[in-house]
């Protein structure tokens, strides 16, 4: 490390050019060849990827996203039958329908929209179906409908809209969100040093790493399965360990500077707390990496996305970062240090704290193990699973959306699963349609359903759907219980007595979600993002 600290440091301007030219050709490239994210997070193998295998192929028209928008009345006009009501919502879904990249919308004024109203006549949802999964959406699309539905909003009447496409479109940016945290971080560095260019030191590696890794992450797309929010992953862990791994060195090499050291000061930091870089880099990218033995290939994308940028942040860390040191010479200490000259590094606090824990080891370890088996405590309680749009800010017109369906038509109405079933077996002995409908028995008569229908068939399909609604919200662990209950036990009844394969999709049935939060009764099995 003494030997790169010295290279560094001769050839410090060279190394900033080297580091600006490796982010504008990064950066070019990613632009040039733009990005190919994969947003398949189904679990190959599972009953519910082979349900929504099954729903893909047979339900080409459910293959896009679909949406929802949700009105409810209250005080005057009294219901959502109200003329006033359905021709100023009527006009807007007409208008939602001509839009771009939708294609379809299903209200609750038609033939077939009754159960499309609440019990109490309050509240009413239409689906918008789109032709691309939310991912896939160009953003100006999804937020028109946004624009559009919002627009018929007038005293008494509240609409909102929920689904994961809307989600996806109201996302605060990545940089907002990280915006954040390097403010937050330059307060903390600054009163650490008293120094503005300290405290700039390790902003700047960071978000050189970051920026470099995310281009090549970028490239790296299409050659490997990456979800879009990978590179998000990737930038907050390199973030993290880039602001470290400076601190690591710009601390070592500031207390040589006081201690007199010149330029050794650099190769002392470089070599120990550069190797100690070294040495954590390569922990961090061999444990990301171990996400490969899951065998999950949604999971192994993020593992590349994040280990490429922790090596990047390593690799600035022993080069640029020397080299900029080297360019700033004594100006990264205060002005204070400066005029003080040559003073030995003390710190009696941490010394007396120290001197505390020589002599007291034994004790200090016990009441760190109490502390920390203490902390751990609620762990035993925690319940693995995965979020809906419940969790969205309160004042999100997600949220919004998902409270009026909860209250209108029951919580479980946000997270409705679908019971697949296949009559193409050899041996089935029942016609598709009979065969539903046992399914769709079997299932009503299972504690915890608060309903379950079978959809209309296509014409020659051999598939047909039983959408099952819960009674009890998506996220809760009745419906958790629920799910167990249906695959354990209904699924190999009415198998046996129909000869077809049935199949649990949607909402919550395996680890990752693979329904929209917000779907009301849908045939769509679409995957959503992990949260």
């Amino acid at each position: 490390m003494s030997a790169l600290a010295r290279w560094c440091h001769r050839h410090r301007v060279a190394v900033l050019l080297l580091w600006l030219a490796a982010l504008v050709a990064l950066t070019g490239a990613s632009q040039l060849a733009g990005s190919a994210y994969n947003n398949d997070y189904s679990l190959p193998g599972t009953q519910s990827a082979q349900a929504t295998a099954l729903l893909q192929q047979n339900f080409p028209t459910r293959a896009g996203d679909t949406d929802t928008v949700v009105w409810h009345v209250s005080g005057t006009p009294a219901t959502v039958r109200d003329p006033a009501v359905v021709a100023r919502m009527g006009a807007v879904l007409d208008r939602i329908s001509r839009m771009p990249s939708v294609t379809g919308v299903a209200g609750p004024y038609g033939a077939q929209g009754a159960a499309q109203i609440s019990q109490d006549a309050q509240t009413a949802y239409a689906r918008v179906s789109f032709d691309r999964q939310a991912a896939q959406l160009p953003k100006s699309d999804v937020l028109a409908v946004i624009r559009a539905a919002q627009s018929a909003r007038q005293p008494g009447l509240q609409v909102d809209l929920g689904g994961g496409a809307v989600e996806e479109a109201q996302q605060n940016p990545l940089s907002n969100a990280a915006l954040v945290g390097v403010v937050a971080a330059a307060v903390v560095l600054f009163l650490a040093f008293g120094s503005l260019l300290t405290m700039v030191l390790p902003i700047v590696l960071g978000v050189a790493a970051v920026g470099a890794a995310l281009a090549t992450v970028t490239l790296l797309s299409h050659a490997v399965s990456i979800g879009d929010f990978g590179p998000t992953l990737g930038a907050l862990i390199g973030l993290g360990v880039g602001i470290d791994y400076a601190l690591f060195v710009v601390t070592r090499h500031r207390s040589g500077l006081r201690a007199g050291m010149g330029t050794e000061a650099l190769v002392t930091a470089m070599n120990s707390s550069g190797r100690a870089v070294l040495f954590a880099g390569a922990t961090v990218t061999v444990a990301l990496l171990g996400m490969f033995s899951l065998g999950q290939t949604f999971l192994d994308g993020l593992a590349v996305a994040a280990a490429v940028t922790v090596l990047f942040t390593v690799v600035a860390a022993v080069t640029l970062l020397p080299a900029l040191l080297s360019l700033l010479g004594r100006r990264v200490l205060g002005r204070r240090e400066r005029r003080a000259g040559s003073t030995p590094e003390t710190n009696p606090g941490w010394a007396r704290w120290a001197a505390v824990v020589e002599r007291r080891p034994r004790a200090l370890a016990l009441v760190a193990v109490v502390v920390m088996a203490a902390l751990a405590v609620p762990l035993g309680a925690i319940r693995m699973g995965i979020t809906d749009q419940g969790n969205d800010p309160a004042s999100s017109t997600t949220r919004q959306a998902y409270d009026l369906l909860s209250r209108g038509f029951g919580p479980g109405f946000d997270g409705p699963v679908q019971l697949v079933v296949d009559a193409r077996r050899p041996d089935g002995r029942a016609a598709l349609d009979t065969a539903l409908d046992t399914v769709a028995g079997a299932a009503r008569a299972t504690p915890g359903v608060a309903s379950a229908t079978a959809l209309p068939l296509r014409p020659g399909s051999a598939v047909g759907v039983v959408q099952v609604i819960p009674t009890t919200a998506p996220q809760s662990a009745q419906t958790s219980d629920l799910l167990h209950r249906l695959r354990t036990v209904t699924e190999p009844q009415v198998e046996r007595s129909t000869g077809t394969d049935v199949h649990l999709g949607g909402y919550g049935t395996t680890d990752v979600p693979s329904t929209p939060a917000s779907g009301p009764p849908d045939a769509s099995s679409a995957p959503r993002r992990p949260s």
